[in-house]
């Protein structure tokens, strides 16, 4: 995928919906339990599927031996020591993908960047990576949205399995939008926005995860700083949440000695986890609730969907 096919992608307006394919094909990022026999050798036929209860026919089931595309985000804006940790162990990281990978690298700070198309070349990343600065605004809550709908939007045209992940240090302080939820009447102890501050950040996930729903690729966040103050603890949790609903997970690192261990556990996920393709049926409800079998193989998968109309 060239710079001019991604940078299309980007300028995708916000209010667009994800592909029309997307209504009548569903692919669900599955990760097969590791302890099972010949794991990684499942194929379309070994799953069974159901879509609001009714059988769905499998079309295709893409796993590790098939082409992955991963987007890393930057969103770095705060401190430099963690943020050559995280260098470090994404180029090492990166290095340990199969060869059927390939990695773009993206900015978050004033709008989403792309630094480098999906390569392989592991040296070029590397440096790019290096090179990426640590200032500006926290950028997450402001470009996930479109981070996910180019995701999508490479999963629709290519057969191939996509991830994202953003690695952050984002802090709820230091968006460009006061997510500080100010009191109302000062004078009123029973104020509802003093008894509850993070009101707006809560409503701005709320916002977020149902645009989210929407999408299919499934997002990793790895967050480089923990921060324990009541607003911070809202907005961590809510990012949390927005990439569980995706099928991913959320890594937050209370030090710097946890940063690789929590990046390498993304880029795991990532590399192990099986796109399967099934095909939903002609009258669909907004929700559908998906159920997957494969033989005896212990599966965990995002079992929820939205479809746009």
């Amino acid at each position: 995928m060239t710079a001019l096919v991604l940078l299309l992608l980007l300028s995708i307006p916000l209010g667009a919906s994800p592909p029309q394919q997307r209504q009548h094909v569903l692919r669900v990022p599955v990760w097969i339990d590791p302890g099972d026999a010949d794991a990684a050798a499942a194929t379309a036929k070994d799953f069974s599927a159901k879509v609001d209860g009714a059988a769905a026919p499998v079309l295709a089931a893409r796993g590790p031996d098939d082409g992955l595309v991963i987007l890393l985000v930057l969103d770095w804006t705060d401190d430099f020591a963690l943020a050559d940790s995280a260098r470090e162990a994404l180029i090492a990281e990166i290095g340990k993908l199969p060869d059927n990978a390939r990695v773009a690298l993206l900015r978050s700070q004033d709008g989403l960047q792309v630094l480098l198309d999906p390569t392989g070349d592991r040296a070029a990343l590397a440096e790019a990576i290096r090179a990426v600065p640590v200032s500006g605004k926290a950028g997450f809550l402001d470009t996930v949205e479109v981070a996910a709908r180019v995701a999508d939007s490479i999963l629709a045209k290519a057969a191939v399995r996509v991830g994202l992940i953003y690695v952050t240090d984002s802090n709820i302080y230091n968006y460009r939008e006061d997510f500080a939820n100010p009191v109302i009447n000062s004078s009123d102890p029973g104020d509802m926005s003093r008894r509850f501050p993070e009101g707006l950040v809560r409503e701005k996930i709320t916002k977020l995860q149902d645009k989210l729903a929407a999408f299919e690729t499934p997002l990793f966040i790895v967050h480089l700083a923990y921060r324990n103050d009541r607003l911070n603890e809202a907005y961590q949790g809510g990012i949390k949440q927005l990439a569980e609903l995706s099928g991913g997970t959320g890594a937050f690192c209370r030090s710097r000695a946890e940063i690789p261990n929590a990046i390498a556990g993304a880029f795991r996920s990532i590399a192990s986890h099986y796109s399967v393709v099934l095909r939903v049926p002609e009258r669909q409800s907004k929700i559908l609730q998906v159920e997957l079998a494969n033989q005896d193989r212990r599966l965990t998968y995002r079992n929820r969907f939205v479809i746009e109309k």
